[in-house]
C-alpha cells in the first residue's frame, strides 16, 4: 500500500514538471498608435480561455502561456480590441488603435446620456481640469467665464457664495439654475469639491431643461463626480495648494490734512473755535492721521488638499476622495475651514443588475463676517471713519472716531472673532440599473440630502463712549436642519432599425423638502468662552422664535429620440409637475419641448469634405417652469401671532394678518426658442459654435399694489411678462501634432432684456438707500431694474451760469444754486426740476460678456492664461452719496478732495462744491452716482512642469506635476469701487442688481502646488 502511494506521487511530480516545462512566460508592452504613449489598465487575455493580465502603469505585462496557446486578445475601453498571434515569441510591443465610436464624446442630459453628435438643444460641457485651475472650494466659482451665456458673480470672502446666472435674468424673482449631481435635483452643491467633478454639462434651452420642468426655467446645470473605472489597479491621487492672498485694491481716501481741510470748507465750525483751531492745525501740519482700510485689511492665506484613491473589476469599481480647504481672509478674524468625504461605488450584482452608493460628508466651520453694509460692516466703516481719531486712545482702549460720529472700524473687526458657524452636511444617494432587456433598462435613483446648520453669534459688554457702548453681553444662537429627499424611477429604451435609431424614456418622481430652524437671543453671557453658552445667561430676559416648512412636488416625465442615420435628429419630452406652493385648482403644470438636428456633414454633398468634420445645424422649442419665484404658502394669507393689546385693562394674545393671499396664483413659466449651429475643420482642430435664443418669461409673479391703510403686504399675482434675447459664440482651436502644443478658446455672449408686461403696475421701484431713496426702476418696454434719476449737466463755474440755465419762459430752474453746484436738467422742459425729469440712466445688464482660454505645452512645461470681461454694464456707485458728499461729516475720498470746485484752491474742479446744508440739493439721485463697469481681467494665470518618465520611474510615480498660479492677476476698468465684477443684489432683492453699496474687497491669490498620480 505505501508502494502504491509513493508511486503515485512520483506520477504526479512528474506531470507537474512536464507541464511546467511545457508553458512559458511571454512579456510585452501596450502602447498608443497614435502618441506611443503607454496604456495602464489594459486587459491581456488568451484568446478562448479566462487566463489573462492588466498592464501596469507603464503599459507592462506577463503571462504564462499553456501549450497550444495560439492568439492575445487586447481590449480596452476607447479602443479597438486587437487579436496578436503568440508564435514562437516571447515578448511584444503591441499598439492599440483608437475606437472613434467609442471615443466620441458622450454628455449627460437628464435622466440619461447621449452623444454629443445627437444633441439638438443647447447644451455645453465644461472640462473637469478648468474647474481645479483657481483657488476655491467652491464649483460655482470655478464656472465663471467657462461657458457662453452663463455669468457668475462670486463673492470674495471665504466661503462667500456664487450667483449663478444662465442667459440673463428672466424674472424679477429668483433666476438661480437648478444642479443635478448625480442625478439629485438640489439648489446648493456647496458639498462637492471642484477636484471630485468629473463632468459638468450646463443646460441653456427649454429643449434640454424641460424634461426637469418646473425647476428649469432658469437652466440646468448637470454634475457628474468621479466613480471608479473596471479593470484597473488603485489608482492614488494628492493634489496640494498653498498660498497667500491680498487686497487687489483698496479706495483712496483723504489722510487727516485733506479731511481737515474739507470740515474747515464746510463751515460746521466759527473761525477762532476750538474746533476750527485743531482742524487748521491739521491741515496746515500735513497730517496723514489713521488710514482704516489699512488698519482691517491684512495678507490672508489659502490651503487646499486633496487625497483620492479609485480602482475596481468587472464586478466592483470604487472611487474614494477627501479634501481639506482653509482659506483665511484678508481681514482679521474672516476664515473659512472646509472638509469633504466623498466614497462612490458600483457593484455589478448580476450580469443585469447593477447598484450603485454614493456617500458625501461636508464640515464647514466659518466666521460670519457682517457684510450687510451698513454702520456694523467694517468695510463701510472703514471708509466711513475719520482719519484724525485714532484707533487706540492714550490707555490703549477702543477711541471713538469723534469727528465722524461713527463706530471704531477695529473694534467692529474684533469683535468678528465671536461670531461662527458650523454646518453639517449629508449627501447619499442609491442607484439601481436593470437590464430587463436588450433594449431596455430600468433605473431608480434614491437621494437624501441633511444639513444641520448652527450659529452662535457673540456681542460682549464694552464702553467706548456714550454712542458707543454695549451695556449688557448678548449671545445670538440659530439652529435649523434642511431634509431634502427625492426618488426618480424611469425606464429607458433604446433600439436600432437599420439606419434609424430610437429612443424612450419614461417615469416619475417625488422630491419633499422640510426647514426648521429654532432661534434664541440670552443677555449678560460671560465672557469665558467655556461658559459662553445660552444656559450661562445672567439675565432673566430671553427672545426665542421659531420657523419651519415643508414643500414637496411629484412628477411625471417622458422623452422621445430619433434619430436618422446620423443625419436627421428629432427630441421631445414632457412632464407634469404638481407643486405644494400652489392652490389645489393651480397646482399642476405641463412643460413640453420640441427640438431637431441636422447633420449637414453625413449628407453625400458634403461626405467628401475632408477638411470638415462637423457642420450640424439645431433648432428647439420649449417651455419650463420657475417654482422658486413662488413662496412655500403665497397662496394663503400669512397671520402673525404675538400680537398683544390692552382690554378692559387686561392684555389680550391677538394674531393679524400680514400677507394678503392669491388663490389663482399658478406657475411662472419660461417659453424659450433656440436657434444653433456647430462646426468642427480639421478633424475638430477648430470647433465653432454659435447660438441665437429668445426667452418670454410669461405668467411671470408681481406684487400688486395695495393702499397702505390695508395694513398686510400684497399678494402676489401672475400678471407679468419679460423677453430675454440674445446670442452666444464660442470658437476654440487646438494644435496638438507638433512639439510644441498650444490651443486657444474664446466666447462672448449678448443679451437684450426687456420687461413687457406688469399686469396694471405702472413701475416697481426699487434699490432704496437710506438718504438717496429708489435707484432702480421696472416697468414695461425697459431693462429690469435700470437706473431711473436725474441727468446733470456739469456745474455751474459762474453767477452766469445760474441765470443762463432757466426754463421755456425765462424762470430760473435752480434758484437756491450757487457757483461749484451741479446743474440739473429739465428734460421735459416744463420749467422746474423736479421728479418728472427722472429718466433712464442705464442698466447693470452688459452688452456683452466673454472669456479667453491660452494654454501651451512644450517639453513638458506648461503656460495658462485666463481671461474674463464684461462691457457695458452700467453701476450705481452709491458710497458716493457718503463718500463724496457736499456736507463732508464722513471721511471723503481723495478723487473729492482733488476734483472737487473751490473758487481759490481748485476754480477747474469738475466736481460739486463743499456745502454743510446743500440748498441745491446736489446729493439727489443722478448721473452722477452711475459708472462703467466694464472691466478685463486675467482671472488666472498658471505656469507648470511635469517630470519626464525616467524622473517619474525614479520617484515611482505615474504623473509628478508642479505649478505657480496667480489669481486675479490684474483687471482693466474704470470703475472706482472695489470691484466691477462681484457686485450681487442690493440686499438680496434682484431689483436692487448693480447697486453698489460696498462690497467685500477681491483677493489677488499667489499659489504653489502640486499633482501627483502613483
Amino acid at each position: 500500500m505505501k508502494g502504491n502511494k509513493l508511486h503515485f506521487l512520483i506520477l504526479l511530480l512528474f506531470s507537474a514538471l512536464q507541464l511546467v516545462a511545457q508553458e512559458r512566460i511571454i512579456t510585452g508592452r501596450i502602447f498608443d498608435s497614435n502618441n506611443s504613449t503607454p496604456l495602464p489598465g489594459v486587459n491581456v487575455s488568451i484568446q478562448g480561455t479566462t487566463l489573462g493580465s492588466i498592464t501596469d502603469f507603464e503599459g507592462n505585462f506577463k503571462i504564462p502561456i499553456p501549450e497550444g496557446s495560439s492568439n492575445l486578445l487586447v481590449s480596452f475601453i476607447g479602443y479597438e480590441n486587437k487579436v496578436v498571434e503568440i508564435g514562437s515569441q516571447n515578448e511584444f510591443s503591441i499598439y492599440l488603435v483608437e475606437d472613434i465610436e467609442q471615443l466620441e464624446e458622450v454628455v449627460v442630459v437628464g435622466y440619461g446620456v447621449a452623444k454629443k453628435s445627437d444633441i439638438t438643444g443647447a447644451v455645453a460641457s465644461v472640462d473637469a481640469e478648468d474647474l481645479t485651475v483657481i483657488a476655491t472650494e467652491n464649483v460655482e466659482k470655478a464656472l465663471q467665464g467657462r461657458v457662453a451665456g452663463v455669468q457668475v458673480t462670486s463673492a470674495s470672502d471665504p466661503g462667500g457664495t456664487a450667483k449663478v446666472r444662465i442667459r440673463g435674468v428672466g424674472t424679477i424673482n429668483n433666476s438661480d439654475p437648478l444642479y443635478v449631481v448625480d442625478g439629485f435635483p438640489m439648489n446648493d452643491i456647496t458639498h462637492i469639491a471642484p477636484t471630485d467633478v468629473e463632468s459638468m454639462e450646463v443646460l441653456k434651452d427649454a429643449s434640454a431643461t424641460a424634461i426637469y420642468g418646473s425647476r428649469g426655467a432658469n437652466g440646468v446645470i448637470l454634475i457628474t463626480t468621479k466613480k471608479g473605472k473596471s479593470l484597473t489597479k488603485p489608482v492614488f491621487t494628492f493634489n496640494a495648494q498653498a498660498g497667500v492672498s491680498q487686497p487687489t485694491k483698496t479706495i483712496k481716501m483723504a489722510n487727516a490734512s485733506q479731511y481737515s481741510k474739507l470740515r474747515l470748507e464746510s463751515n460746521g465750525f466759527g473761525e477762532g473755535s476750538d474746533e476750527y483751531n485743531y482742524l487748521k492745525e491739521t491741515y496746515e501740519s500735513g497730517t496723514v492721521g489713521t488710514d482704516w482700510q489699512d488698519e482691517i485689511l491684512k495678507n490672508g492665506s489659502f490651503q487646499n488638499y486633496n487625497f483620492g484613491i479609485a480602482g475596481g473589476s468587472d464586478n466592483n469599481q470604487y472611487n474614494f476622495s477627501t479634501s481639506y480647504v482653509k482659506n483665511d481672509g484678508i481681514i482679521d478674524h474672516n476664515d473659512m475651514e472646509r472638509f469633504f468625504v466623498k466614497f462612490n461605488n458600483n457593484s455589478k450584482l448580476t450580469k443585469w443588475l447593477n447598484f450603485s452608493q454614493g456617500i458625501a460628508y461636508t464640515r464647514t466651520d466659518r466666521s460670519l463676517l457682517n457684510k450687510n453694509f451698513d454702520n456694523g460692516s467694517p468695510f463701510i466703516v472703514a471708509l466711513w471713519a475719520d482719519p484724525i481719531s485714532p484707533v487706540y486712545d492714550e490707555d490703549g482702549n477702543y477711541a471713538r472716531t469723534e469727528w465722524s460720529n461713527k463706530n471704531n472700524p477695529r473694534r467692529i473687526v474684533d469683535e468678528e472673532q465671536y461670531k461662527r458657524a458650523i454646518i453639517n452636511r449629508f449627501v447619499g444617494s442609491l442607484k439601481m440599473d436593470a437590464q430587463l432587456s436588450k433594449d431596455i433598462v430600468f433605473t431608480s435613483n434614491f437621494g437624501v440630502d441633511y444639513q444641520i446648520n448652527s450659529q452662535k453669534k457673540y456681542a460682549p459688554e464694552f464702553f467706548v463712549s456714550p454712542n458707543e457702548n454695549r451695556p449688557v453681553s448678548e449671545l445670538d444662537e440659530i439652529r435649523n436642519q434642511r431634509t431634502n429627499w427625492v426618488w426618480s424611477n424611469y425606464i429607458n429604451y433604446t433600439k436600432k432599425i437599420g439606419k434609424s435609431s430610437f429612443g424612450a424614456m419614461v417615469g416619475g418622481e417625488m422630491q419633499y423638502w422640510q426647514y426648521n430652524n429654532i432661534n434664541a437671543t440670552g443677555f449678560d453671557i460671560p465672557h469665558n468662552e467655556k461658559l459662553r453658552y445660552m444656559s450661562a445667561a445672567q439675565g432673566t430676559s430671553y427672545i426665542a422664535g421659531s420657523s419651519q416648512n415643508i414643500s414637496t412636488i411629484a412628477s411625471g416625465f417622458a422623452r422621445i429620440n430619433y434619430n436618422y442615420d446620423s443625419r436627421y435628429m428629432l427630441t421631445a419630452t414632457v412632464r407634469a409637475d404638481g407643486s405644494s406652493r400652489f392652490a389645489e385648482g393651480n397646482r399642476w403644470g405641463i412643460f413640453p419641448s420640441f427640438s431637431a438636428g441636422w447633420n449637414l456633414k453625413e449628407e453625400a454633398f458634403l461626405k467628401s469634405a475632408e477638411h470638415l468634420t462637423e457642420l450640424k445645424f439645431r433648432a428647439g422649442w420649449g417651455q419650463v417652469g420657475n417654482q422658486s419665484s413662488a413662496g412655500e404658502n403665497d397662496y394663503l394669507s400669512a397671520v402673525t401671532n404675538n400680537q398683544r393689546y390692552v382690554i378692559d385693562g387686561k392684555v389680550v394674545e391677538g394674531r393679524i394678518p400680514t400677507a394678503m393671499s392669491n388663490q389663482d396664483l399658478k406657475w411662472e413659466t419660461a417659453e424659450m426658442t433656440n436657434f444653433g449651429l456647430d462646426i468642427g475643420l480639421f478633424d475638430d482642430a477648430i470647433t465653432l459654435s454659435a447660438e441665437y435664443f429668445i426667452k418670454n418669461t410669461i405668467d411671470m409673479i408681481v406684487p400688486m399694489p395695495v393702499p397702505i391703510y390695508v395694513g398686510a403686504q400684497p399678494p402676489a399675482a401672475n400678471v407679468g411678462s419679460m423677453r430675454n434675447n440674445g446670442f452666444e459664440f464660442t470658437a476654440n482651436y487646438r494644435n496638438i501634432d507638433h512639439e510644441f502644443k498650444w490651443n486657444i478658446g474664446f466666447n462672448i455672449t449678448a443679451i437684450k432684456n426687456t420687461v413687457v408686461e406688469l399686469g396694471g403696475v405702472g413701475f416697481i421701484d426699487a434699490g432704496s438707500i437710506g438718504g438717496l431713496g429708489f435707484t432702480t426702476r421696472t416697468e414695461v418696454d425697459h431693462p429690469m431694474a435700470y437706473y431711473y434719476g436725474y441727468t446733470t449737466g456739469g456745474i455751474f463755474r459762474s453767477d452766469e451760469d445760474i441765470q443762463a440755465h432757466v426754463g421755456p419762459n425765462g424762470e430760473l430752474l435752480q434758484p437756491n444754486a450757487q457757483v461749484g453746484d451741479l446743474k440739473f436738467l429739465d428734460l421735459n422742459n416744463d420749467g422746474k426740476i423736479d421728479d418728472d425729469d427722472r429718466s433712464n440712466l442705464g442698466s447693470f445688464i452688459p452688452k456683452f460678456t466673454g472669456s479667453i482660454n491660452l494654454g501651451g505645452e512644450y517639453k513638458g512645461f506648461d503656460l495658462n492664461l485666463f481671461f474674463t470681461g464684461s462691457y457695458g454694464a452700467q453701476i450705481v456707485n452709491a458710497q458716493k452719496f457718503y463718500i463724496e458728499s457736499s456736507k463732508v461729516v464722513l471721511n471723503q475720498t481723495e478723487n473729492y478732495y482733488n476734483n472737487r470746485f473751490h473758487p481759490v484752491d481748485n476754480p477747474n474742479g469738475n466736481m460739486h462744491r463743499v456745502s454743510a446744508d446743500d440748498p441745491n440739493n446736489n446729493m439727489r439721485f443722478s448721473d452722477q452716482y452711475i459708472e462703467d463697469g466694464s472691466y478685463l481681467r486675467l482671472q488666472n494665470i498658471q505656469l507648470g512642469y511635469t517630470f519626464n518618465d525616467n524622473i517619474k520611474s525614479k520617484m515611482f510615480v505615474k504623473k509628478f506635476r508642479i505649478y505657480a498660479s496667480i489669481d486675479n492677476a490684474f483687471t482693466i476698468t474704470g470703475y472706482k469701487g472695489y470691484d466691477p465684477s462681484n457686485i450681487g443684489d442690493l440686499k438680496g432683492d434682484p431689483l436692487g442688481q448693480g447697486v453698489d453699496m460696498g462690497t467685500y474687497p477681491t483677493s489677488r491669490i499667489y499659489s504653489a502646488g502640486v499633482n501627483v498620480t502613483f
